[in-house]
């Protein structure tokens, strides 16, 4: 029998979750036999490189952008694999396109969604380029041959908004990387943690918010990692918080190594207006560190179970959040703050990718 081949399609292999679940498949298929190709617009310094199996091809295109991609790939009669998952909307949109009416090849086409799409697709600043890809999305996007939703409240979003037959979608809950674990005897010498990207859909101002409360009341000691569009102005709010309280924020901009901070964390935080499927939550309590977060959509009802493991807040109630946080600080036990399962994630994905 020969080896199934997979190209997974993303812009960059850049520290963000997306990339993250896309390594960990790029590792978990190569170690189950199939010949996996990571095809990227460009590399970056700050990236996720480095974690990816020594077996997996990587293919740097050379572009920027969707529209750019698909006449790199037809310059140089790229050859696809069997399967093809694809980590952006946009990006499946135009592979479809070319699968359509540009390549005499033919493969399955996975579109793996990232995010809250009825949310997310209106966010950038108004453009043509921006109705265009929300035309095209409504339009399109449901005709691509099968789907990953990141959790049940995705998949909803994906029925309803774009009318995407159930019956290609799949969810699959974002598998935890086997570098993320609990360590024993580990000081917890950082109160609050955040990890994420500094943009706007992880709540900056709701954040700041949370940060000043906490610190006024219990003196938190609070680490902020990440970095993003907006971080030189998250960097001048906390400047303003440290010298309110004359303390010092942690502020790491990237790091190999996040399960360190998860593990010294007494508590990690999330902030955001809307998610996909928030990684950060998943990743911290298989450190053995509970969560508190607002019920935004999608992801965190569906990660966190009120009281047991952390502590879910009513959108975007920022005293109910720092009431919550004074509980685990002053010594509240969580019953049972424990690991997420990855292997059920990997099997429906084989699953899928092997359904006729």
């Amino acid at each position: 029998m020969s080896q199934k081949s997979i190209d997974l399609f993303i812009d960059a292999i850049r520290k963000g979750g997306a990339e993250r679940v896309c390594v960990n498949y790029a590792n978990y298929l190569v170690d189950n036999g199939y010949k996996i190709r990571i095809v990227i617009f460009k590399e970056y310094e700050d990236s996720y490189i480095d974690l990816v199996d020594k077996r997996v091809e990587i293919i740097t295109l050379g572009c920027h952008d969707a529209s750019s991609m698909i006449k790199k790939v037809k310059a140089i009669n790229f050859i696809f694999s069997d399967t093809v998952i694809v980590f952006n909307h946009q990006m499946s949109i135009a592979l479809w396109f070319y699968r359509q009416f540009g390549c005499k090849q033919k493969f399955k086409l996975i579109s793996r969604n990232v995010n809250y799409l009825s949310r997310d697709l209106y966010t950038s600043k108004n453009s043509i380029k921006k109705w265009v890809t929300i035309l095209l999305t409504k339009i399109i996007y449901r005709r691509i041959d099968c789907f990953i939703a990141q959790c049940n409240d995705m998949k909803n979003d994906m029925v309803n908004y774009l009318s995407v037959p159930e019956s290609k979608i799949t969810v699959i809950y974002n598998p935890v990387s086997t570098s993320v674990y609990k360590k024993e005897n580990v000081e917890k010498d950082i109160d609050i943690l955040f990890v994420g990207r500094i943009s706007k859909q992880k709540g900056l101002p709701y954040l700041v918010s949370v940060i000043d409360s906490i610190i006024n009341k219990e003196q938190a000691k609070v680490c902020i990692v990440g970095k993003g569009v907006l971080e030189e102005q998250l960097d001048k709010e906390l400047s303003v918080i440290e010298n309110k309280y004359n303390i010092k924020i942690l502020r790491v901009r990237s790091t190999n190594d996040v399960n360190s901070y998860y593990n010294r964390a007494k508590v990690t935080i999330l902030t955001s207006l809307y998610e996909g499927y928030p990684n950060v939550l998943a990743e911290s309590l298989t450190a053995g560190t509970p969560v508190v977060s607002f019920d935004c959509q999608s992801g965190p009802e569906e990660i966190i179970r009120d009281g047991i493991n952390g502590y879910l807040v009513p959108c975007f109630n920022t005293e109910i959040f720092v009431d919550k946080l004074e509980l685990i600080l002053n010594g509240k036990t969580l019953s049972d703050v424990r690991d997420f399962n990855s292997e059920n994630s990997f099997n429906l994905l084989e699953e899928l990718i092997n359904k006729e």
